[in-house]
């Protein structure tokens, strides 16, 4: 698990709720019932973050009252919270609520959406999801968290890969519902985002700029990032930053490249530079962070 700066240290770090970093997730990914945990705790969670797991929390029955990222807000069932790493947040529960929380690595979450990158920056930010969904939505999201939550307690063949298969569906079920809601309130803005996020996805690799990007998708650099922050809460600069370093996690997770290679491969001239664009990002040194991977992957021999 990636270590984090110091001056983030003043909020509370964990793995799970009230649990070291160094307590490595059973299997990964890690599903429980939202009173497992709270219920002992007087139906509250207190301001902490996570460095490396993306949650979602779903609410089925009964109420919660979120804060993130400096804003507080009910989440009557059916809902969702849907929670990036190193986001602070909070849950005050009223007591006897019932759901589910679903914690993925971060590593094991790009890995599952290799095939969709650009729905990981729409992923990168806090996001809310309520009774305004249609019904069918929510039966969609109850079964699908239901049997990560069967499947975490079950110990059949295959139980990590279908846990990370599924945490994958979830994950793109929350992407799809939280664009649904922003092109239904008729915001132009997402298609500008989808089209910037497409050209990223292509050319990632290369020192693209902010003129060209907006030249290639038919706006003005300043329409292009205030499309950019509207939507997903991000510079454009920071939305390119974010996917070479999805690259690069994924490449120092799941293969044995050189440092020097992994920069190559990523449009870095100097492996220097990219070991520091990479620390000041993650807080760890990438072969520090692939040793890391290894362990909570359970790779190591």
């Amino acid at each position: 698990m990636c270590s984090v700066r110091s001056d983030l240290l003043p909020i509370p770090v964990y793995a799970l709720y009230g649990e070291a970093e160094g307590q490595r997730l059973r299997a990964g990914v890690h599903a429980e019932t939202i009173s497992s945990r709270s219920s002992g705790l007087g139906w509250r969670i207190a301001p902490h973050r996570h460095s490396h797991l993306f949650q979602a929390l779903l609410v089925t029955e009964g109420r919660a009252s979120a804060s993130a990222e400096g804003r507080r807000l009910e989440l009557v069932a059916p809902a969702l919270a849907w929670v990036p790493p190193l986001v602070v947040h909070a849950y005050d529960f009223t007591p006897h609520t019932v759901g589910i929380v679903v914690s993925v690595p971060s590593a094991i979450l790009e890995n599952g959406l290799a095939l969709a990158p650009a729905v990981l920056g729409r992923l990168g930010r806090f996001l809310t999801l309520d009774a305004a969904l249609p019904g069918g939505d929510w039966d969609e999201a109850r079964f699908l968290a239901q049997t990560l939550l069967r499947d975490y307690g079950d110990l059949a063949a295959g139980r990590e890969a279908a846990l990370s298969a599924r945490a994958a569906l979830l994950a793109l079920w929350v992407a799809r519902r939280a664009d649904a809601g922003e092109e239904g309130s008729g915001e132009p803005l997402v298609p500008i985002v989808r089209r910037f996020l497409a050209r990223v996805e292509a050319s990632y690799a290369e020192a693209g700029s902010l003129s060209r990007y907006a030249r290639e998708i038919g706006v003005s650099p300043s329409h292009l990032t205030r499309a950019c922050r509207r939507v997903t809460g991000r510079s454009p600069a920071r939305l390119i930053h974010d996917r070479r370093l999805v690259e690069a996690k994924r490449l120092l997770a799941y293969t044995a490249l050189p440092v020097a290679q992994v920069a190559y491969r990523l449009g870095f001239r100097d492996a220097a530079y990219f070991s520091r664009f990479f620390r000041a990002r993650v807080g760890t040194a990438p072969l520090a962070f692939r040793h890391l991977a290894d362990d909570s992957l359970g790779t190591h021999p």
